[in-house]
């Protein structure tokens, strides 16, 4: 009898011992900690400002020029957005078939038109050909690389790279300094109304040169990517090396 009673109590402790286990389990608590994070991302923006500081005639224009007359025409960029970014600009020169001469008033191809452009653009420094042999060969400050010239509508169109990547704030140099107009014989293009166009680009410069060693060669690279994105598009390169002759 004694033995069953200390059986049944063994039992009972043993319950009760299973139980608070059981209840112990319940209540233990972890030590933890947790956190989120967001991936957030702003989008750049490429914005540029295309000025000419030195070009400021009445209305916009210059009226009643003449033969070998220049004119300050200083063209740059300036980065007004918030990324890195590959800057170009086109220029177009207008072209035609035209008797012209040289500065001791002989006439030039022996009296015959000859297809020129009408214009020379010269650095501040350059010696400015159209005032020795009636019609110049353009020439662009060392800051800036031709990339391509041609013919496209009755203008001769030049496309340039800046040698350097514009960073947000900066302002390029000028791509040239000055314009002066071909010495042709008078009675030609007497009222005619004529248009140096300059047009101005930028590209961003992150992932986009194909990693080539130069700036320069970068900056190609990405023009082409651009030509080929936006041809057809408004707003697109005159240019557009990619479309056939």
């Amino acid at each position: 009898m004694k033995k069953k009673m200390n059986g049944k109590k063994a039992i009972t402790a043993a319950m009760a011992a299973l139980a608070m286990t059981v209840m112990m389990g319940g209540t233990m608590a972890y030590l933890t900690d947790n956190e989120s994070t967001a991936n957030n991302f702003t989008v750049g923006k490429v914005e540029i400002e295309g000025s000419e500081p030195a070009w400021n005639p009445d209305g916009g224009t210059e009226e009643d020029i003449v033969p070998t007359e220049s004119f300050d025409k200083d063209p740059q960029i300036k980065n007004v957005g918030k990324n890195p970014a590959y800057v170009y600009m086109e220029v177009a020169v207008p072209v035609a078939d035209v008797i012209y001469a040289n500065a001791q008033g002989t006439r030039q191809n022996s009296g015959n038109a000859a297809h020129i452009e009408l214009f020379e653009f010269d650095t501040a420094a350059s010696t400015v050909q159209t005032l020795t042999d009636g019609v110049g060969i353009s020439e662009q400050n060392d800051s800036w690389t031709q990339m391509y010239k041609k013919e496209i509508d009755g203008r001769m169109v030049y496309t340039f790279s800046y040698n350097s990547v514009l960073n947000p704030e900066e302002t390029t140099a000028p791509l040239f300094n000055k314009v002066t107009f071909a010495n042709i014989v008078e009675g030609q293009l007497d009222g005619q109304s004529l248009a140096v166009d300059v047009n101005f680009y930028a590209i961003q410069a992150e992932n986009t040169g194909d990693g080539a060693d130069t700036v320069p060669a970068q900056a190609k690279n990405a023009y082409d990517k651009y030509l080929k994105q936006n041809a057809g598009l408004s707003g697109a390169a005159i240019n557009d090396v990619t479309a056939g002759d």
